[in-house]
Parts: structure tokens; sequence; C-alpha cells
């Protein structure tokens, strides 16, 4: 490049052509650069643009950043080697580590990196690596286990969902829940569950699932590649399930999968189809448990029912032959009864009519009638009044006297006491 001066100044075309030359001298025809994917932008026409920034500063302002374009010619030979792995998918705040050329775009003035490889064991290198330590920092504040602690519900009927809405997660899971034909009461949460910011929506959703009013919260997404399931295994989203409430069954990826979240959560599941055949089998094993008791508590009862018929029929015998024993021997007395009290009425009759015959003899010994025949007689004054004493009478009173065969009326005269002095 010429040297410049006042009076031959350099055109804006030479300095950044001094800027590209001063770049390759300085990084060569090709650079390693680590950092994390931000703002990914699939164009069009086949190109990929998207920044680099060191990976503390992802979801805040950067303090560096490096614009980075993967043009269609050079993205056929990145796929390819993301594609032999399986494992990687470029998306925002994955680390990477791309190999490429520093240039300058004139038209922009603006440095980029021009990338055509990329080292995919990095990036599993990396998550592993950050897998390790959130698992780490998880068990140290005693979350890994947090959930599994809190106990299964007997009978999950209703349940908080947390996936994206409308994807095939939800749909996968919401059929096979209708399919079984049980009335489950599913409550959907919205999350987004890829992209730098699905960590945060990821664990306000699943926060205001515990907090709702139902039995489980199932956190389902489907398949994809090991960076598509990176915020499952994000710090933030694995504590809000493992500080849930409500016990968490995790549905997330292919068999193959596991994530952070399916270590935390009380169930781990394959798929989102297997999440809801869980909580399907939840529910039939309360029924068949149920009914099972039921026969059980059918048998017992009817092997009650026996015993206690057969007791009581036992009860019914020894009853009728008690009852009949008493009634026997009541009748037997009272039989023996009825013959003595014939034998004692008898005898009073006998004694009675001896009695009555004495007194009939009594009674005519004492008959004024006889009395009378014999020459006795009554004598009543005017009143009637029987007259035992002559002093019940005076001179001149009428009386009558009753014989054996009549009535004799006179007159009192009562003698002179001279006259009756001198006859004595």
């Amino acid at each position: 490049m010429r040297p410049s001066a006042m009076r031959d100044p350099l055109s804006v075309g030479e300095v950044c052509e001094g800027i590209r030359e001063a770049l390759r001298d300085q990084f060569g025809s090709e650079v390693w650069v680590r950092g994390a994917i931000s703002g990914l932008n699939r164009s069009a026409n086949g190109h990929v643009y998207f920044t680099l920034v060191d990976p503390d500063d992802v979801g805040q302002r950067p303090s560096a950043v490096l614009d980075v374009a993967l043009f269609a010619k050079s993205k056929f030979r990145v796929n390819a080697i993301l594609k032999k792995t399986g494992a990687v998918r470029m998306e925002d705040g994955i680390e990477v580590a791309i190999g490429g050329s520093i240039d300058l775009y004139a038209p922009a003035g603006r440095v980029q990196m021009i990338m055509n490889v990329i080292d995919p064991s990095y990036t599993l290198g990396r998550l592993a690596e950050s897998r390790d330590d959130t698992l780490k920092r998880l068990a140290g504040e005693g979350l890994l286990t947090l959930n599994r602690e809190r106990g299964l519900p007997a009978l999950p009927l209703r349940i908080a969902l947390v996936t994206s809405e409308g994807s095939a997660a939800e749909a996968d899971f919401m059929h096979e829940l209708s399919a079984s034909g049980i009335a489950f009461e599913v409550s959907l949460f919205d999350a987004r569950v890829q992209g730098s910011d699905a960590p945060a929506t990821l664990s306000r959703a699943i926060a205001a699932a515990g907090g709702f009013d139902v039995d489980i919260v199932a956190v389902v997404r489907g398949g994809g590649a090991k960076t598509d399931l990176v915020a499952f295994d994000h710090y933030e989203v694995a504590a809000a399930v493992a500080s849930c409430k409500v016990p968490v069954v995790v549905g997330v990826g292919h068999e193959i999968d596991r994530s952070i979240c399916d270590e935390v959560a009380a169930i781990s599941a394959k798929t989102p189809t297997a999440a809801a055949g869980w909580i399907i089998q939840q529910v039939v094993g309360f029924d068949q448990r149920v009914a099972a008791a039921g026969a059980r508590l059918a048998l017992v009862a009817d092997d009650q029912l026996t015993r206690a018929r057969q007791r009581c029929d036992l009860s019914t015998r020894r009853l009728v032959q008690g009852t009949n024993q008493v009634l026997n021997g009541a009748l037997g007395r009272h039989v023996g009864a009825i013959n003595r009290l014939r034998t004692a009425a008898t005898a009073a009759v006998l004694n009675a009519g001896h009695r009555l015959d004495r007194n009939d003899l009594r009674r005519r010994a004492v008959d004024p009638a006889r009395v009378m025949a014999r020459g006795w007689t009554i004598t009543r004054d005017s009143q009637g009044e029987v007259i035992t004493s002559s002093s019940q009478v005076t001179d001149g009173d009428a009386i009558t006297t009753q014989t054996a065969d009549g009535l004799i009326s006179s007159t009192v005269t009562i003698p002179e006491p001279s006259t009756e002095r001198a006859r004595e």
C-alpha cells in the first residue's frame, strides 16, 4: 500500500484495501474464533448471518461483537459437518468454534468473519462442561431430588402443560390423552422451547403452572439436535422444575435425549407421547387398584355375610331349642298348676258345701218361725219395734204379738204396784 500525504491522500477504497491487507497480515488466510451465536438470521438467498459474542455477554449488552457471514457455498460444507454429529444445530446462545477468514466488507465499512468451517466437538464439549457445572450447582443447592420428594398424585386428572402452543409436542401429548378416553382437564402454559429467550419463558411458565390448581405439571418438547434442547439444560429452567410445588413429568426430545430437567423432575419420560402415556397409566392404575380393592372388599363382605348368616342360623336353632324347652317346661308347670288348682277348687267347693250345711243347720236352729212353733212369740210396738223389755211400753200402748200361725193385737195394762206387792 502506498504512503499517503496531505497533497496526495488515500481514497476510501485504498484505505479499505489497506485494512484488508492488515487483516490478512494479522490473521492470515484462516483463523478460528470461539463465542456464542447471537442474532442468527437465515436469508432467503441461502446465506446465514449472525454475530459472535463472549458467552458471558449472552442476554446483555455485549462488550465485543464480531459479525459473521456464512455464504451459501460454504453452508453446504458446514451443514455436512453438523449432520455427521447429528447433535449440533446453529442457534442463538449456542457456543461454537468456527474457522474462516477476517475481511472488511467495504460497502458497509464493517469488519466481519467469513465462515467456512465449524468444530462440533467444541460445542458438544462446552455443552457437557456447562451441564456438569449446572448439575453440581443444583446438587449443592439441594435441588436435584426436591421435586421427586413431593410425592406423586394418585389420580392426576388436572394437568398443567408447559410447551410451545401449536407445536408438534403439544399435538402428540394431547392426542395421546384424548385417545385414552379419560376426562383429563388440561391447562396450557405457552413458552418458547428453543432459542436464547427460551430459558426465561420456560422458567416463568413452569413457575406459573406450579401455582395453578393442578395435580401434575407436564413439560414437553419434540426431538431435535442436542443444541435444540439446550434450554432444558439451563440452570434457570432446571431450578424452576426442581422448585415447582407440583410434581413435574418431563418429556423432552427423543428416546436417546436426557436433559438436566429430566434429572430433577419427579418423572422423566422419553418423549411427549411417553409423558402423556405415563399420566394415563397412573389413572388406569388407580382405577385398577380401586376395582381390585372393591373386589377384595366384596369377597370379604360376602365371607363376613356368610359367616354372619351361619352364626344367625346357629343362634336361631339354639333359640328355637331353648324356647321349646322353656315352653315345654312352662306348659308342664301350667298343667300342674291347673291340676292343683282344680283339686284345690274341688276341695274348696266341698268345704264350702259343708260349711253351708252347717250354717243352714244353725240358721234353722234360730229361725223365728221354728222358735215360735215351739211356743215362742215376738211382740212389737205400734212402730214395729221388737219389745224386749217392759220398760219400752206404757199403759194403754197398742202392741202386736206374732205367733207361729198369726198376729194378736192387744193393749198394755200395767198392774198397780200395791197389787203386785200384795201378791208377792
